[in-house]
């Protein structure tokens, strides 16, 4: 038989839950957010629209252990909608903040739209595996490929760094 207290025990349950979700990954939903937007304010409303999505669905999660999955992909869900929903303003939304003199912040911002150029599929593995230090088995799950298929996009997506920073630095050696 069904009591209205059990509903309350879930309801504090599903509380903390959130609660404990938001304090422990905040910071990380917010970084790739902003880096596969490169904007601050779309990165926050991103990482906001994640967190509602997750407080709405939180009663979906099966495994409460493996809820930094459920939220990365739920962010991804949400970049995914925000691009298709303003698809005409891609460019703007990639464009970054004006460069400043200082070399560590065009390095930054070179290294930011070098990331931002890549497809969306080598753009997620590239920001959780060399900047959020997830494993590749744990990307190759969220994105639902088999690990191969990670590895060899992983590869693609650092080729075309690499190309992508190469030619910045070569027209930067030209204007010095």
């Amino acid at each position: 038989q069904h009591h209205p207290a059990d509903d309350m025990h879930m309801d504090q349950t599903r509380r903390e839950l959130f609660q404990s979700a938001v304090e422990q990954f905040a910071d990380s939903i917010y970084r790739v957010a902003y880096r596969m937007s490169g904007s601050h304010e779309l990165a926050q409303e991103l990482a906001q629209e994640t967190f509602m999505a997750a407080w709405k669905n939180l009663h979906q999660i099966q495994q409460p252990d493996r809820i930094r999955y459920w939220l990365m992909g739920i962010l991804r869900n949400q970049f995914t909608k925000q691009l298709s929903q303003e698809t005409r303003h891609r460019h703007e939304v990639l464009n970054l903040e004006p460069v400043t003199a200082a070399e560590d912040r065009v390095l930054k911002d070179s290294l930011q739209t070098a990331i931002a150029s890549l497809d969306d599929a080598q753009r997620l593995p590239i920001l959780l595996t060399i900047m959020e230090g997830w494993s590749t088995e744990e990307v190759a799950e969220l994105l639902g490929v088999p690990r191969g298929t990670l590895l060899s996009r992983l590869h693609r997506g650092r080729q075309k760094l690499k190309t992508i920073l190469a030619s910045d630095w070569e027209s930067e050696a030209k204007h010095l």
